[in-house]
């Protein structure tokens, strides 16, 4: 009884609503209270779906401090109070149901990350001894790895990393990257030196802030060549985000990044994220994926690395609030300094408008900082206000520095951007030379070959080269509405109204709310003899809010039919 009255002190509950709570935990949750009817319950169902961390933790810790004990509203609780970053509340409940000895996978994990957060290696021990049965395999033995080297057993972590059994590439792959950041940690670099140059690694594992360790280490050796080769795998595997190129910067000028290194509580803190990629996309998975990064960067909250990849998913679910008071916080001293700009620009662009976002990152271009990605960036964001001249001169300006920073990977996105950006402008010419030079650098480029193909249709051009662009796009993408609308619309264009019919279908069943999906198939069935059919998509394309010149255009065929065209 005390301690249920301890953790609703901790979180600001009254007195006589913990004796309430009391009762149902010693009835190990056993009794669904009628408070799970309550206006809390509903307002925190609604937010969980809307995918609103920080509002559905506000309303699920409320149902406990008036009394509901459900287990899976406790659960919930905990969840959101983590993902909306106050760890407190979370932590405090944890303890509370651990010592109680009831068995929460989440609180368990909780316990283990708070406890490597305060790098108290007594408890790190014992909360993952008794909470390791939660973990993956592949994870459990990588942290009691680390763990054993903790507790100064390093022959003893050797042993068992090579002892076990592997059961696929990635495992083994795994199990030599953290080989390779031991010996990095214990500085027996002609080890480390050999692993690396010996085995086979998979690009996704540079994407850590284990791998800009790594390119620390082995540039401090003069290893260019090791270094480079890591730089590149982790650029690769970073989507060509800025903090790559920045770290490269400060080290060829006799800099090092100090928070950047390898410890085994960081290593501990990284297989949390490693835990976090593991979960496959997709709107159900995005919680699970969303609190292991949350538990990597609560572990490790010194990790830039963590914030910024916690800040992006944040931004990603739509907690823009959330993600743009991580992004806040970021020295410009930090190699993730760029990137935060532009991720927390989306941020205000969600938050505020266009506008403010652009005004926001106006600054710092004035203030002098302008690379690749900041003027990319601000490029994009005129191009969304239809300022395409001037999104033209950022884009230009942004190849000119990706050259110098020899980022030869970045300047194919800004090729083709600028290309829009001419097409947009009724500058076909040069929108066409720069959609060609972006496949000079990245052939078969979906993005770059549907956008050429579906240009050309529109214009009326080369309509055997554009359908064999929109096929190659498909082929590569074949999950892209965008792509399969364009297939469609090739084939109408062709005047094959069923093949056309066939994939614009498609596109419907991946896709029912664009606009132009709507627009298109409405004509393919106008063309078919299905008038009435057709009237329906054209009204259900204007449902969608298009963009006025589409408006108009939809609007008239339903006046007149498609003989307008």
């Amino acid at each position: 009884m005390v301690q249920i009255i301890q953790i609703c002190r901790l979180i600001g509950m009254p007195l006589l609503k913990p004796l309430i709570l009391a009762f149902f935990i010693l009835w190990h949750f056993s009794v669904t209270i009628v408070l799970a009817n309550s206006g809390s319950y509903i307002a925190g169902q609604f937010a969980e779906k809307e995918g609103d961390f920080k509002n559905a933790s506000y309303y699920y810790i409320d149902l406990i401090s008036r009394g509901d004990s459900e287990r899976e509203i406790i659960t919930r609780s905990i969840i959101y109070a983590a993902l909306a970053g106050n760890f407190e509340i979370a932590t405090a409940i944890s303890r509370k149901i651990d010592d109680l000895q009831l068995n929460y996978p989440v609180t368990n994990l909780i316990i283990f990350a708070e406890a490597v957060k305060k790098r108290e290696r007594s408890e790190i021990l014992r909360a993952f001894e008794r909470h390791k049965k939660n973990f993956p395999e592949i994870f459990k033995i990588v942290t009691e790895f680390w763990i054993l080297i903790i507790d100064n057993k390093k022959d003893e972590a050797f042993r068992l990393i090579n002892s076990i059994s592997i059961k696929n590439e990635a495992q083994l792959q795994i199990i030599n990257y953290n080989q390779l950041l031991a010996y990095v940690y214990f500085n027996e670099y002609e080890q480390a030196k050999t692993l690396y140059e010996n085995m086979e690694f998979s690009n996704f594992l540079f994407d850590s802030e284990s791998a800009l360790a790594l390119v620390q280490y082995f540039h401090k050796f003069k290893e260019s060549e090791v270094s480079e080769s890591i730089m590149s795998k982790a650029r690769s595997a970073s989507d060509n985000a800025y903090y790559i190129q920045a770290l490269k910067n400060k080290l060829t000028k006799g800099g090092v990044s100090d928070d950047i290194r390898i410890t085994p509580y960081k290593q501990i803190a990284e297989v949390f994220f490693r835990w976090s990629q593991s979960i496959q996309q997709g709107e159900e998975n995005i919680i699970n994926k969303s609190f292991y990064l949350s538990l990597a960067s609560f572990a490790d909250p010194n990790s830039s690395f963590l914030k910024f990849n916690l800040a992006t998913i944040l931004s990603d679910t739509g907690n823009y609030g959330l993600s743009k008071e991580i992004l806040d916080n970021f020295s410009n001293d930090d190699v993730f300094f760029m990137d935060s700009i532009v991720e927390n620009s989306f941020a205000i662009e969600q938050l505020e408008s266009n506008d403010s976002a652009l005004k926001y990152i106006q600054q710092f271009i004035i203030d002098g900082y302008a690379n690749a990605r900041l003027l990319k960036t601000y490029g994009s964001l005129q191009r969304s206000m239809s300022l395409f001249q001037e999104a033209i001169k950022s884009y230009t300006r942004a190849i000119e520095v990706a050259k110098r920073e020899t980022y030869t990977e970045a300047i194919w996105p800004i090729l083709f951007l600028r290309g829009i950006s001419f097409e947009r402008s009724k500058n076909w010419a040069l929108a066409e030379s720069d959609f060609i030079s972006a496949l000079e650098l990245s052939p078969d480029q979906p993005q770059v070959l549907n956008y050429m193909g579906y240009s050309l249709l529109e214009r009326k051009e080369k309509l055997d080269l554009a359908l064999k662009m929109i096929i190659l796009a498909a082929e590569k993408s074949p999950d892209s509405y965008h792509i399969i609308d364009s297939l469609g619309w090739a084939y109408y264009k062709k005047g094959d109204f069923g093949k056309a019919l066939l994939y614009l279908e498609k596109a419907m069943e991946i896709e029912s709310t664009d606009p132009i999906v709507n627009d298109h198939l409405g004509d393919v069935l106008w063309m078919l003899g299905r008038k009435r059919e057709a009237k329906f998509q054209w009204k259900k394309s204007l449902s969608f809010n298009p963009e006025s010149v589409d408006q108009k255009n939809t609007e008239d065929k339903l006046k007149f039919g498609l003989n307008v065209r």
